[in-house]
């Protein structure tokens, strides 16, 4: 990922602010937890999702676990920066009578049922070389501000952290072949000099029959975004299909440069 040094500063600057779940160096990517309370939005949207399906026909004997995220990131390094009432984009769907941010057309567009979907159309386990594995989808990946207001959620989170940390199993599968693929992170990222790109993070491990990861491979990378916020109500379809493009690239491009280079 080839940044300009401020670019790059402010990039890790912005995130240690807005996500301190996640780790203080952007460029690795660090760990978020991803277990909320039952209740939460996250474990609703958990239930509703459908794994992606097997490849193989016979019954695959690995399994992969996919976690989503919820945690949405944005940055304006305009001359008006930030997303609150100022950077707030206007909806393009009128019908809604509100003002939306640039975070709320992320979460809109890229939601976790999107994000699987994307990474099913592109084919995750072959992107990821992987044989025989069985897809078991987890809940999302928290937004971090919502850590702030549920003492539970940000309970389990520390500990979610603690066993990426100590290399352990985020699941209690004791699959004897088993890997995980965790995402940390949306971020959408705008420079008056460089344009608009979307990065993405992830944590990818492989574990075999160990209870500890022999392979982590954690790292964001990004794409460029021209469409997207969209500028009128007719952009909004192009701006939908650049924000998934991006982070399917996004995808592809990450193991390609961090987990089988």
């Amino acid at each position: 990922m080839n940044m300009k040094p401020h670019v790059a500063a402010a990039l890790v600057a912005a995130m240690t602010a807005v996500a301190p779940a996640m780790a203080q160096d952007a460029a690795q990517a660090a760990p978020v937890a991803v277990e909320a309370p039952a209740q939460s939005q996250a474990a609703e949207t958990a239930a509703t999702v459908t794994p992606l399906p097997p490849h193989a026909t016979e019954g695959p004997v690995c399994e992969l676990h996919v976690w989503p995220t919820q945690n949405y990131i944005g940055i304006n390094m305009g001359l008006l920066s930030g997303f609150g009432i100022v950077g707030a984009v206007a909806d393009v769907a009128v019908h809604e009578g509100r003002v939306k941010t640039v975070k709320d057309l992320m979460a809109d567009y890229l939601g976790p049922e999107i994000q699987l979907e994307e990474l099913n159309k592109i084919g995750l386990a072959k992107t990821l070389k992987l044989t025989d594995y069985r897809i078991v989808v987890e809940e999302p990946t928290p937004f971090n501000e919502d850590l702030k207001k549920d003492p539970t959620l940000k309970a389990k989170t520390k500990a979610m952290n603690a066993r990426i940390k100590a290399k352990q199993r985020l699941s209690d599968s004791k699959n004897g072949c088993y890997a995980e693929l965790i995402t940390t992170h949306i971020f959408y990222h705008k420079a008056m000099m460089y344009g608009s790109n979307l990065f993405t993070g992830w944590i990818y491990r492989e574990f075999g029959d160990k209870p500890i990861a022999t392979k982590t491979a954690a790292g964001q990378v990004k794409n460029p975004l021209e469409e997207f916020p969209p500028k009128a109500a007719d952009k909004t379809e192009a701006a939908k299909l650049e924000l998934r493009d991006a982070y399917s690239k996004d995808f592809v491009e990450y193991v390609q440069k961090k987990v089988v280079p």
